[in-house]
């Protein structure tokens, strides 16, 4: 081993440095001013209008502790929307969010429920004293400009796999029910 390590010292010893110059840096361009870039997003009224169009009934503006949110109800079920990132009166994403309290709420129904199933995801939370467990589930959707049309497909996202989540933790027929936001 000793041989070995002499032998590599003395290569490392015997090789010539090379001496290189780094080739001459362009001149460096003066920063383009760059426009500060609208908000994106979309106004809470306009989501508001648009849920009402399609056949949901959505309650009045809530406000808890900043965050704004609706209720919204449509199809037997309950559900709250939170105006999230919002500037100027726009708001560049939006949460899908509702909560079920029964006893067919476990881990195991919670962990089945994220690994079968994309888009919606939830989170169990164990029962507090005498209490039922409970389940959230939630769906974020980043904005851009385009409307609340733009919204078209995560709705029916969310009205399709909302069902089977109430199914899944609370029983045939039974629907979820809107949560309070948490204080």
């Amino acid at each position: 081993m000793t041989v070995l390590a002499a032998a590599l010292s003395a290569l490392a010893l015997s090789v010539t440095p090379v001496s290189q110059t780094a080739p001459a840096a362009a001149p460096a361009a003066a920063p383009a001013a760059t426009p500060r870039p609208a908000v994106l997003g979309v106004s809470p009224a306009a989501v508001i209008a648009w849920l009402n169009s399609q056949g949901a009934t959505v309650g009045a503006i809530q406000t808890d502790q900043g965050r704004q949110y609706v209720r919204v109800d449509a199809d037997g079920l309950a559900w709250l929307l939170f105006f999230q990132s919002c500037e100027n009166g726009l708001c560049s994403d939006v949460q899908f969010t509702t909560a079920v309290s029964n006893a067919a709420v476990t881990p195991d129904v919670i962990n089945g429920w994220n690994r079968d199933r994309r888009f919606l995801k939830a989170i169990y939370e164990a029962p507090e004293g005498t209490g039922l467990p409970s389940a959230v589930v939630q769906y974020d959707v980043l904005l851009g400009n385009g409307g609340p049309e733009q919204l078209a497909d995560h709705l029916s996202i969310w009205r399709g796999l909302l069902p089977e989540f109430a199914r899944l933790t609370t029983g045939a027929g039974a629907a979820a029910a809107a949560p309070a936001p948490a204080n």
